[in-house]
């Protein structure tokens, strides 16, 4: 057993050439060559500083926040697609400051009053100097699959993971 952790497309380039037999990651964008199953999701909140003017809020509409410096994603990440779509829908573009790839660095800076930012929600957010705000309008939900190459051979103790992981996901 053999565990790694990259963005959605180095994991993927790897489920590719055979380096790894599943990977937990975001939905592929060419899903085709892949077999996915959704086996958890993940609310997308608005963080903020504590002392932010948008702290006094208890949910959030982004349309409210475009005036205030943003941190975002950066183009490796699976995210960035989906959040630049909300952003989309509200007709706005947010004002980014800083362009990270890893989530928990977001929320680091976020706490140290370099911006504010949209992200998954994780329990390392409760530990942290930051307002959790849920988003109201646009709302999404980001879903984590387990995926499979369907050209690759799974040998009978990954195909026996693989049931494992089906069987368990929790029934909405």
């Amino acid at each position: 057993f053999t565990f790694s952790t990259d963005m959605t497309r180095g994991l993927l380039e790897g489920l590719v050439e055979d380096s790894f037999d599943v990977v937990f990651a975001s939905k592929p964008l060419n899903p085709s060559q892949f077999d996915i199953t959704a086996v958890s999701k993940q609310d997308l909140v608005l963080i903020t500083p504590k002392d932010h003017p948008l702290a006094e809020k208890y949910v959030i509409d982004l349309r409210d926040t475009l005036q205030y410096p943003y941190i975002a994603f950066d183009s490796t990440s699976g995210l960035r697609p989906i959040i630049s779509r909300m952003f989309s829908e509200i007709k706005g573009s947010p004002q980014v400051v800083y362009e990270v790839s890893e989530d928990q660095v977001i929320a680091g800076l976020v706490a140290k009053k370099f911006g504010i930012a949209v992200v998954p929600y994780m329990d390392i957010l409760l530990q942290l100097d930051v307002k959790i705000l849920p988003i109201a309008y646009p709302s999404y939900e980001r879903k984590f699959y387990a995926i499979f190459n369907k050209n690759h051979y799974l040998p009978p103790v990954v195909q026996n993971f693989r049931n494992f992981i089906i069987s368990h996901i929790p029934k909405e």
